[in-house]
């Protein structure tokens, strides 16, 4: 769709794959699939990886490796399964520096997940065309979809194009998260953002072709 610009705080790849225009989509904080060398400053090594895992370090843990004649068709042993890390009583494996991903341009770091950490600075270069799109024209409509309308510096976003003449469009499961300065003629949807945003845009979705 022309004139549309997509802002995503998440990271799991998902847009991407679903065929989202690239120059149509701005990854706030990034993305996993994509791996980068610890330093950015002196290296700027970065390239997109789907291997899962990247290394055998450091796949999920599982009770072991079962025997080929203990596998079935309908799923994996129960020597297979991966255990839930986030449980404080599953032991987790030590991992040597030596077997972290090593940056192959410096050989000098390791690779990192090429999102944004707390405490870092969104990138650069995706916050330059947000402010290129949101200066060059009028904006009808701004859609705040699943995550909150009130954290900085996406919330500005909602300033900003209301500044342009925009409505402000909120969809999402907590009534608190309203935008902040809600006008009467803004809209609050709540609910299920898979449900409602198709029903939103059953009568453009219906017209294309």
């Amino acid at each position: 769709m022309p004139g549309f610009q997509a802002l995503s705080q998440n990271v799991d790849g998902l847009s991407e794959r679903a065929n989202h225009p690239q120059k149509q989509l701005q990854l706030l904080h990034g993305t996993l699939f994509k791996v980068r060398c610890t330093d950015l400053e002196q290296c700027n090594y970065s390239e997109m990886n789907y291997e899962n895992p990247i290394l055998p370090a450091l796949a999920v843990p599982t009770l072991g490796i079962a025997p080929a004649q203990h596998r079935t068709s309908e799923g994996p042993a129960e020597h297979d399964k991966e255990l839930d890390k986030s449980n404080i009583n599953v032991p987790l494996p030590f991992i040597a520096i030596d077997d972290l991903p090593q940056c192959p341009k410096c050989k000098q770091r390791v690779l990192r997940p090429g999102v944004v950490w707390f405490g870092e600075s969104l990138p650069r270069s995706v916050l330059d065309e947000v402010e290129t799109f949101i200066d060059a024209d009028k904006i009808d409509l701004i859609l705040v979809i699943g995550t909150s309308a009130r954290v900085i510096p996406a919330a500005d976003y909602i300033k900003q194009a209301r500044a342009r003449g925009a409505r402000v469009c909120v969809v999402n499961l907590n009534t608190d998260d309203r935008p902040v300065g809600r006008r009467n003629k803004d809209w609050f949807f709540e609910g299920d953002a898979a449900v409602i945003v198709p029903a939103l845009l059953m009568p453009i979705t219906e017209a294309c072709p």
